[in-house]
C-alpha cells in the first residue's frame, strides 16, 4: 500500500511538502498539463515530462485524474460525446506508455460543469454559525468538529430548503436525467474505454456519487449504492475495470460499510482509496466529514481489511478538516497523512 497526495500544485514547495510528510507519490489532475483545458487530451511526451519532474523529488506518479468536466458530453450531451471518449482513450493509452498504474474519471453529471451554486444571489441567508456555503444544496462548512473545527456537512432537509430558493435551471442544470438514460450513456462509454484500458495495461475507474443522494440536482444517481457500484464494474467485465473507493462516500450511502469494502476488495476492484471517516449517513438525513479518529468507522479496522486482501493500490488523505489557522488545508492534510501512515505501519509491520 502506498500513500498518495494531491499533485494539483507541482511547485517545488508543494513537492517537498509531500515528500516531507511521508507520501510515496502523487495523484495528479489533468490541469497540471499546460494547455490541457483547451486540448482535453494528453500526449505520451507530456506525461513522460510530468513523471520525470515528480520522480526528481523521489516521488512516484501513482494516479492520473481527469477533470469532472471531461465527461460532460458523455453523460449529458450524447450528440457530442465521441470526441470526449476519443480524448480519454488517447490519454489512457499515453498513461500506459509511461507506466501510470491508475487513471480515473467522474461519472456524476451534476459535477461536470464549474459549480456556480455558491454564487447564486437567491440562496438563503447563512444561518448563524455557518462559515461558508459548500459546493451544492445542503452542503455547508460548519464549526461542528472538536474545538469548533470547520467540517463539511450535508443535511437533506437543508438541501430541500436550498433548492426552493434557487431557479429550477440551477436545481437541474442539465434537465432531469433518468437512471436508465445514465446507464445507457455510461455503457456506451465503457464499451470504448475498458478495451482501451486493457490494451494499455492501465486500471481505470470512477468515484462514487458524492453526495450519494438518490436524486441530486435533477439526476437520478446510479453510483450511490453498493449495488450500483457493482453494476458499474460488471458493465464490461475486465480486470482493468474497478473503482476509486471513497470510504467516506461509501459510508454515507448507509449500507454496511465494512462489508462493502471487503466485498470490493475480494474482487480486486479497488484501485485507489480515499481515506475518510464521516459521522452520519444520507438515509439518516445528516452527515459530516469528521476527523479520522472521530467518525463512525474504525479506521484501524479499515486498514486491516486492506492489508488482509493484499491491497496494492494507493491511499489518499481526503477532504482535510478545518483546523484553526489552516487557510489552505496544509495542516489538515498533514494531520491526515500522518494518521494514515501510522495506521499503515502498525498493520503491515505488526
Amino acid at each position: 500500500m502506498k500513500i498518495s497526495f494531491s499533485g494539483g500544485n507541482l511547485s517545488e514547495e508543494h513537492l517537498l511538502y509531500a515528500k516531507q510528510l511521508g507520501a510515496d507519490g502523487l495523484t495528479c489532475t489533468a490541469t497540471v498539463i499546460p494547455g490541457y483545458t483547451e486540448n482535453r487530451v494528453v500526449t505520451v511526451d507530456e506525461l513522460a515530462t510530468l513523471k520525470k519532474h515528480i520522480e526528481s523529488y523521489n516521488l512516484e506518479l501513482l494516479t492520473f485524474r481527469f477533470r469532472p468536466q471531461d465527461t460532460f458530453n458523455i453523460l449529458c450531451n450524447p450528440d457530442d460525446r465521441d470526441r470526449e471518449i476519443d480524448n480519454i482513450c488517447a490519454t489512457i493509452r499515453a498513461a500506459g506508455k509511461v507506466d501510470i498504474p491508475f487513471v480515473y474519471y467522474n461519472l456524476t453529471p451534476w459535477r461536470s460543469l464549474d459549480n456556480a451554486w455558491s454564487s447564486i444571489p437567491s440562496l438563503p441567508t447563512l444561518k448563524e454559525g455557518d462559515l461558508s456555503h459548500g459546493s451544492g444544496p445542503g452542503r455547508y462548512h460548519l464549526p461542528s468538529g472538536r474545538g469548533n473545527a470547520d467540517l463539511l456537512s450535508h443535511t437533506s432537509t437543508r438541501a430541500a430548503e436550498d433548492m426552493q430558493n434557487v431557479p429550477n435551471e440551477e436545481n437541474a442544470p442539465y434537465g432531469h436525467i433518468s437512471a436508465d438514460e445514465l446507464w445507457d450513456r455510461v455503457h456506451y462509454f465503457y464499451q470504448r474505454v475498458i478495451p482501451t484500458a486493457e490494451e494499455a495495461g492501465v486500471n481505470v475507474g470512477a468515484h462514487p456519487n458524492d453526495p450519494p443522494e438518490p436524486i441530486y440536482r435533477g439526476v437520478e444517481q446510479i453510483h450511490n449504492t453498493v449495488n450500483g457500484l457493482q453494476e458499474l464494474v460488471d458493465l464490461i467485465p475486465s480486470e482493468r475495470s474497478g473503482l476509486l473507493l471513497c470510504i467516506g462516500t461509501l459510508h454515507e450511502m448507509g449500507d454496511d460499510t465494512m462489508a462493502a469494502i471487503e466485498h470490493f476488495l475480494q474482487q480486486k476492484k479497488v484501485f485507489q482509496v480515499h481515506f475518510r471517516n464521516p459521522t452520519g449517513t444520507v438515509p439518516a438525513g445528516y452527515y459530516q466529514e469528521d476527523f479520522l479518529d472521530e467518525g463512525d468507522l474504525d479506521m484501524h479496522a479499515v486498514m486491516q481489511l486492506l492489508h488482509k486482501y493484499n491491497y496494492s493500490g494507493n491511499i489518499d488523505p481526503d477532504h482535510a478538516v478545518g483546523i484553526a489557522g489552516d487557510k489552505d488545508g496544509r495542516i489538515g492534510f498533514a494531520w491526515e497523512l500522518g494518521y494514515i501512515k501510522a495506521l499503515r505501519d502498525v498493520v503491515t509491520k505488526g
